[in-house]
């Protein structure tokens, strides 16, 4: 998770396959499952979509009913690459899916559903809406201290204000 939120998903990746294939010798279920889903976001961030929607469907059948974090991220993922197909109405209902399980004590969650959601508006071409879900996700994740993670938000507000053709908010 660290290498993820300092930007280095060659390094998450590496440190990844090993817990996963750990855990999986072990027979482990729910950790393997969160692996998973973090497994997935650093296969995206290197723009393997293919073997990131591998990781999710492995991850979708090792998560148990009661385990909110991998159910969350497993959705944002999976419509951030619902919507690098290019099927944003699919991809929105998907986090808004993910959106919903998440409670008012998991705001870190939260943060990582609008970052999702940011995503795929980025990629269905509404800038508007993308911005909002990063200024949510900003103010949630200065709020709880995660620096690094608030670093990744300011820098995807930066690129997202920064495109071409980009009209002022």
């Amino acid at each position: 998770m660290t290498e993820l939120a300092l930007g280095d998903p060659v390094a998450a990746e590496r440190y990844l396959r090993e817990g996963y294939g750990a855990f999986g010798a072990m027979g482990e279920r729910r950790y393997r499952s969160s692996i998973a889903t973090l497994l997935a976001e650093a296969l995206y961030a290197q723009g393997r979509f293919d073997e990131a929607r591998q990781m999710t469907d492995e991850a979708q059948a090792l998560t148990l009913p009661d385990d909110l974090g991998p159910e969350v991220r497993e959705r944002a993922i999976a419509a951030k690459l619902l919507a690098v197909r290019g099927h944003f109405a699919a991809a929105l209902r998907l986090a808004d899916e993910a959106e919903a399980l998440v409670t008012p004590s998991y705001l870190l969650y939260q943060a990582v559903v609008q970052m999702a959601k940011a995503e795929v508006h980025r990629l269905a071409g509404t800038p508007r809406q993308a911005e909002r879900c990063l200024r949510a996700a900003l103010r949630i994740y200065e709020d709880r201290r995660a620096i690094a993670l608030a670093e990744q938000a300011k820098t995807a507000l930066t690129r997202l204000t920064a495109e071409p053709g980009r009209e002022p908010a």
